[in-house]
């Protein structure tokens, strides 16, 4: 009977493994909080396994809460992993290095090659002009010479190239399972990763909750879409957030609340500092002493030293791979005594040595990007392009493959300068690229045939809208906000500190400009989606819907009709919202029509912004402009020109429209040339300094609106005038 009790006893104390699914989940800018649930049945004392978590988990952060039971204990602790193959590590890292070399050598050749072929294809026969009609003629049998001399030098060459292509496609299909083998080796090692036990006692059903944060691979970005709806005189907001995580788990039919808030900020009260006044009858320099603090002493060795080297060359292998880096030790005091270990290289090469090869091991960058025809869409093989830097000891020349992709690898930090040259098209010099330290950017570019106009280039940047004025500067974003192929950089993790002041050595974190928390301006907002939502890991961007309002809008146009005889489109609305709202990059339509995007600030309730919404073809301006010259004085004359300005603004819908006009007067850069403004109608004050004039008018339903203004200028006779263009900020 006692042996039956004590096996009750055992088998109530055995730990059992659970189901805890994911249920809900706040992201943040950079990171998210990660909330599982488990619904069991205890009767005694009962001690659970949860799920293991992802390695990067930050175990100060993981809390477990429980209805229906006490929690006697919770265990945090990370699980075992398998031991880092760091050998194999470094010659895999050195033959990337030799690959890398080695392409980047027939990728030189073969873009020489591709210079020799064009120049070989310009030399042509040309007629002989009539002074050098006594010369000697050329003797036809040296044509079939020269001609055959160019026809073999140019199949000798282009027997090369494929050779250097067929090599190409050796070295790049070796590459690729090298890099194959580096995504393995950088992976976390499996098993890795933080187990949960929780010890409860109680009797009957229990729920658990158990919540932690994950510190990488989470990101978020605010994304709208403003419909004008004319006939209503409403524009319909809708926000959603574009969200991606790689975090190794799928989030199903999950809670999902996207916030702008700071869980790593903390917070301290102000302090007002003593004002004294008073005043002092002399002043007696006194001589202070000056205590000299004695220098700490040097850092103890670190204990992590074997885990630094892997941590070390997990992010070069990483860094090989393409993918961000991966800390599986969120622990600050772990981070800041990390430092890279090199891996043995190979000896630099010649090539190497002449573009500071060497320099390029650690912090180097990427410069990427496709080439493709801007008349055809097509991509554009064999383009030549050239990058040039003051860093760099020579230019350094990459050729288009097959798909037009042209790669620059390990290059230093610096401004760099690409130029793209293929026959048959215009040549395209891109300056001013700024490549920091361990970034890769890409540079798309469009060319154009040499018969059409000049070269388009995408840029992966959207326009801002100049909230609050009335710019009307479109611009269309092809790539959208970075994702995470930029560098982590790992910060100190104080989500668990409680209290208005921070915890010693703490640092504010550094945000980019592009993320939430920078767009909200400071506000804290928290939008949770209507439904459940899944977003699983490393599967791509999901769109979640948050918000959608009808926001009503007054909608005038804006002409200029010294500049351009269409009317522009633009919206002028006040937020009726109830909370503030995050800015971002916002598409914009005039009913089913798209008509660009832009970039929104933060939208405060009832302040008023404007939003440029295209052009309206249907509304064309005229300017007449009128001269009458004159001349005054008795001795020293004046010569005088009188300007009549005649603007109309026709309205051709059945609609009353309002109207802004904009024009311009001359300013004067001299005492000696005086310019006034003799008479406006309907009135208007010119600014000082530009000129301008502005009016605001109502044009009646298929009417016409005539604005005018005359000004004067005087001068001294016989003076000439010049006209420059300045812009005033």
């Amino acid at each position: 009977m006692l042996l039956l009790g004590l096996g009750w006893a055992a088998s109530h104390l055995l730990h059992a493994s659970v189901e805890a699914p994911i249920t809900g989940v706040t992201v943040y800018s950079d990171r998210a909080r990660v909330v599982r649930t488990a619904s069991i049945d205890v009767s005694g004392t009962r001690r659970l396994e949860l799920p293991s978590l992802p390695g990067f988990v930050d175990p100060a952060s993981v809390q477990v809460e429980a209805e229906g039971a006490r929690i006697a204990s919770v265990e945090v602790k990370p699980t075992e992993t398998l031991t880092f193959p760091a050998r194999e590590a470094r010659k895999l890292l050195a033959a990337l290095d030799r690959l890398d070399d080695d392409i980047s050598r027939t990728e030189a050749e073969r873009a020489a090659h591709v210079l020799q072929i064009t120049a070989l294809r310009r030399i042509q026969p040309t007629a002989q002009d009539e002074e050098g009609a006594g010369g000697r003629p050329v003797s036809p049998a040296s044509w079939a010479t020269a001609t055959s001399f160019l026809i073999d030098m140019a199949a000798k060459l282009e027997g090369r190239m494929r050779e250097l292509e067929a090599r190409a496609r050796v070295l790049r299909e070796e590459r690729r399972q090298r890099l194959g083998e580096a995504e393995r080796l950088a992976a976390p090692a499996p098993g890795a990763g933080v187990a949960v036990g929780v010890l409860l006692t109680g009797s009957g059903p229990v729920r658990v909750r158990v919540s932690y944060l994950v510190t990488q691979a989470v990101r978020w970005y605010p994304r709208y879409e403003l419909q004008l709806q004319p006939e209503q005189q409403r524009v319909q907001v809708a926000l959603s957030g574009r969200v991606s995580q790689e975090t190794g788990e799928d989030w199903s039919h999950a809670r999902l609340t996207l916030s702008t808030a700071l869980p790593s900020h903390a917070t301290a009260l102000p302090k007002l500092s003593t004002w004294k006044l008073g005043e002092v009858e002399r002043f007696i320099p006194t001589p202070v002493r000056n205590d000299e603090s004695p220098s700490p002493p040097p850092p103890l060795p670190s204990e992590h030293a074997a885990r630094d080297v892997e941590q070390a060359l997990r992010r070069q292998l990483q860094a090989k791979v393409g993918v961000p880096a991966a800390s599986s030790s969120p622990n600050p005091a772990v981070v800041a005594q990390t430092s890279p270990v090199p891996a043995p290289s190979p000896p630099p090469s010649e090539a190497e040595s002449r573009t500071g090869g060497g320099a390029r091991l650690f912090g180097s960058g990427t410069l990427h990007g496709t080439v493709i025809d801007a008349q055809s869409r097509m991509v554009v093989p064999d383009v030549v392009v050239t990058a040039t830097s003051p860093v760099l000891g020579e230019e350094s020349v990459a050729v288009t493959d097959a798909r037009g992709d042209y790669r620059f690898t390990r290059l230093p930090p610096g401004t760099y300068t690409l130029r793209f040259e293929k026959e048959m098209f215009k040549p395209y010099a891109r300056g001013d690229i700024r490549l920091g330290p361990g970034r890769a950017l890409r540079v798309a570019v469009e060319l154009l045939p040499e018969s059409l106009g000049e070269v388009v280039e995408i840029v992966g940047a959207p326009s801002e809208v100049d909230v609050g004025s009335s710019s009307t500067g479109m611009g269309i974003s092809l790539n959208g906000p970075p994702t995470f192929s930029r560098p982590y950089v790992e910060e100190p993790v104080v989500d668990s500190y409680v209290g208005l002041a921070p915890p010693q050595g703490y640092v504010p974190p550094t945000l980019s400009a592009d993320l939430p928390a920078s767009l909200a301006g400071g506000h804290d907002l928290a939008f949770t989606a209507p439904r459940l939502e899944s977003v699983p890991s490393a599967r791509g961007e999901r769109s979640i819907p948050l918000l959608i309002e009808s926001w009503p809008v007054q909608v005038e146009r804006h002409v200029y009709p010294a500049l351009a005889s269409e009317a522009f489109l633009v919206a002028q609305l006040t937020s009726p919202s109830s909370s503030a709202l995050p800015g971002g990059a916002a598409n914009l339509f005039v009913g089913n029509d798209s008509v660009g995007t832009a970039m929104l600030r933060v939208i405060v309730p009832g302040e008023p912004f404007t939003l440029p919404l295209g052009v309206d073809p249907a509304v064309r301006t005229a300017r007449n402009v009128r001269l009458v010259q004159s001349k005054e004085g008795f001795i020293s004359k004046d010569e005088i020109n009188t300007y009549e300005v005649t603007l109309e603004i026709p309205n051709p819908y059945p609609f009353p429209l309002q109207t802004q006009v904009v024009d311009q007067l001359s300013v004067s850069g001299s005492s000696e040339l005086e310019v006034k403004l003799v008479r406006t109608d309907p009135v208007a004050q010119p600014q000082s300094k530009t000129g301008e004039l502005r009016w605001r008018v109502v044009v009646p339903p298929g009417g016409k609106k005539t604005v005018t203004f005359e000004y004067s200028l005087r001068r001294p006779q016989h003076w000439r005038l010049t006209q420059s263009h300045r812009s005033h900020r």
